[in-house]
C-alpha cells in the first residue's frame, strides 16, 4: 500500500507544478487508515448482497428468479426515502462525541443483525423473512455509508486531498471485498462444502470486522463539529429538496452516479450465471471475483494520478470509457475460454474504482458550493442522495434483469441438468444484458461529466469566500 500511496503523491506534485491550484496540507496516513477502517465491513457486505445472495436465495433456497428479483428491488425502493431522512438527520446531530460518530456507531447493531439473519438463514425461509431482514440490514448499511462519506468530506477542504481521502476509503473497502471473497474461494477449493457454507463464512466476516473498524475510526479520527452559521439544524426537508433540485452540480453528480452504478450492479448480479453458463467454468467464480477486486485496488493509484493531471470529472469519464470498452469484450467469450476470461476480468477490474470514489470527492466540492450559495451545510444530505442513486442502481440490476432472464427462459437450475453441448435457453438474453446495457450507461456517464465546471480553481475561490464569511460570523 505504501508504493501505491507514493505513486499518488507523485501525481499530486506533478499536477501542482502544472496548474494554479495547489494541493493543501496532506491528511496523515495514520488518520486515513483509521478513517478508512469501517469501509472494510461496508464494502464487504455490499458485494455479497449484490453478487451472492440473489442467486443463493433464488437457487439454493428455492425462491426463484422472479420472486427474488422483486424482493431485492422492493427493499431497495422501500429504503430510498430513508436515505434522505438519515442524511438530513446526520447533519443535525449534536453531541459531545461529534457529528458523525454517533450515527456510524448506531449502524453497527443494525447491519450486523441483518447480516447474521441473511447470511446464516434457517432452512425454511420465505419471502417475508428475506424482505424484513433486508430492510434491517439496509438501514444499518445506509447509516454507515452516509455517516462515513460525510465524515470523509469534512476531513479536508482541499480539491485533491478529497480525492486522496476517498481513494483510501475505496482502497480499504476493496480490500474488505477481497478478504470476504477469499472465504467462498477457499471453501470451493476444499471441494467438500456447499455454497451455503461460503455464504455463512462471509456473514461471520462482516459481523467481526465492521464493529472493529468503526471502533478504530471513532477513537482515532477527529470529528469536525458543526460550524456555526451552517444552519443545517433549521432547514426543513422540503427546503432541502427544493434547493437540491436547483443545484446543477448535485444533479449532474447524481445522474453520473446512477449511470456509473448500474453497470457494475448488473454485471455483479449476472456474473455467477455468466461464468457458469457462458464460459462453463463454475469452479472459477470466486477466484475470478477475487482477482477482479485485487485489480481494482491496483487501479486506484492509477485513477488518482489521472485525476491529479486532468481533474476528477475527466478521470471519471476516462474510466467510464475504459469500462465500456472492456465490457464489450465479453461478447467474444465461449465455453472453455478460461484463460481469456481471467485476463479480461483482471483488465476490467482495473476500472472498477474509477467512478465511485471520484464522484464522492466531487460531491464534497458540490456541498461547499451549495453552502456558499445557500448558507446551509448539507453534506450528510448530499451523501444520502448518493446512497439513494446507488440503491436505485442495484434495485434495477436485480429487479429487472432477473425477471427478464426468467421471461426469456433462462433458468440456473435447469442449466445444471442439461447434457454437455446442449443449447442453453435464454443464453442470448443473458449475454445481451451483461454487455450492452452496461456499455451504453457507461458511455452516457462519461458524456455527463466530461465538461463538469467545478474544478480545483473554482473550488479554491469558493473556499476563499467561505472563509471570509465564516470569519465575519466569528
Amino acid at each position: 500500500m505504501t508504493s501505491m500511496e507514493n505513486a499518488a503523491q507523485d501525481g499530486v506534485q506533478a499536477y501542482a507544478g502544472s496548474t494554479a491550484a495547489k494541493s493543501g496540507p496532506a491528511v496523515k496516513r495514520s488518520v486515513l487508515a483509521a478513517f478508512s477502517a469501517p469501509a472494510l465491513g461496508l464494502y464487504a457486505i455490499g458485494l455479497p448482497v449484490a453478487v451472492y445472495l440473489p442467486p443463493f436465495y433464488a437457487k439454493e433456497m428455492g425462491l426463484g428468479l422472479t420472486l427474488v428479483g422483486q424482493i431485492f428491488m422492493l427493499c431497495r425502493f422501500f429504503d430510498l426515502g430513508a436515505d434522505l431522512v438519515l442524511g438530513a438527520v446526520s447533519d443535525r446531530v449534536r453531541s459531545r462525541f461529534g457529528r458523525r460518530r454517533p450515527m456510524l456507531a448506531l449502524a453497527v447493531p443494525l447491519m450486523c443483525l441483518g447480516a447474521w439473519r441473511l447470511f446464516l438463514p434457517p432452512d425454511d425461509v420465505g419471502p417475508v423473512y428475506v424482505f424484513g431482514w433486508l430492510i434491517v440490514m439496509y438501514a444499518g448499511y445506509a447509516l454507515g455509508v452516509i455517516s462515513h462519506m460525510s465524515w470523509g468530506a469534512e476531513l479536508s477542504p482541499d480539491y485533491h486531498q478529497r480525492s486522496r481521502i476517498h481513494g483510501w476509503r475505496e482502497m480499504v473497502g476493496i480490500i474488505g471485498m477481497v478478504a470476504v471473497l477469499t472465504m467462498p474461494a477457499l471453501i470451493e477449493m476444499s471441494g467438500d462444502a456447499e455454497r451455503a457454507d461460503g455464504i455463512g463464512a462471509m456473514g461471520w466476516f462482516i459481523i467481526a470486522v465492521f464493529p472493529l473498524g468503526v471502533l478504530l475510526a471513532i477513537v482515532k479520527v477527529p470529528d469536525p463539529p458543526n460550524r456555526r452559521g451552517a444552519g443545517a439544524a433549521h432547514l426543513s426537508m422540503r427546503e432541502a429538496v427544493a434547493t437540491i433540485a436547483r443545484n446543477p452540480y448535485v444533479k449532474r453528480i447524481l445522474l453520473a452516479d446512477l449511470l456509473a452504478g448500474v453497470p457494475p450492479a448488473i454485471t455483479g448480479a449476472l456474473f455467477v450465471f455468466m461464468v457458469e453458463s457462458v464460459v462453463q467454468a463454475p469452479h472459477l467464480t470466486s477466484s475470478l471475483l477475487l482477482g477482479y477486486f485485487v485489480a481494482g485496488i491496483l487501479g486506484i493509484p492509477i485513477w488518482l494520478n489521472v485525476s491529479y493531471r486532468f481533474g476528477k470529472n475527466r478521470a471519471f469519464a476516462i474510466g467510464a470509457v475504459w469500462n465500456c470498452a472492456l465490457g464489450t469484450m465479453f461478447l467474444f467469450l465461449g465455453p472453455g475460454d478460461n484463460v481469456a476470461l481471467v485476463v479480461l476480468s483482471l483488465l476490467y477490474g482495473l476500472g472498477y474504482a474509477s467512478g465511485t470514489f471520484l464522484l464522492r470527492a466531487l460531491m464534497a466540492d458540490a456541498a461547499d458550493e451549495d453552502e456558499l450559495r445557500s448558507g446551509h451545510n448539507r453534506t450528510g444530505l448530499f451523501y444520502g442522495l448518493l446512497t439513494m442513486t446507488n440503491k436505485i442502481g442495484f434495485a434495477l440490476a436485480v429487479g429487472l434483469t432477473y425477471p427478464l432472464l426468467d421471461f426469456f427462459g433462462f433458468s440456473p437450475t435447469a442449466v445444471a441438468d442439461l447434457p454437455p453441448g446442449a443449447p442453453i435457453p435464454g443464453l442470448g438474453a443473458l449475454i445481451a444484458l451483461y454487455v450492452f446495457l452496461p456499455a451504453g450507461m457507461n458511455l452516457a456517464g462519461a458524456l455527463v461529466m466530461r465538461h463538469y465546471p467545478l474544478d480545483a480553481v473554482a473550488l479554491a475561490r469558493i473556499h476563499r469566500e467561505l472563509s471570509a464569511r465564516r470569519s465575519a460570523e466569528g
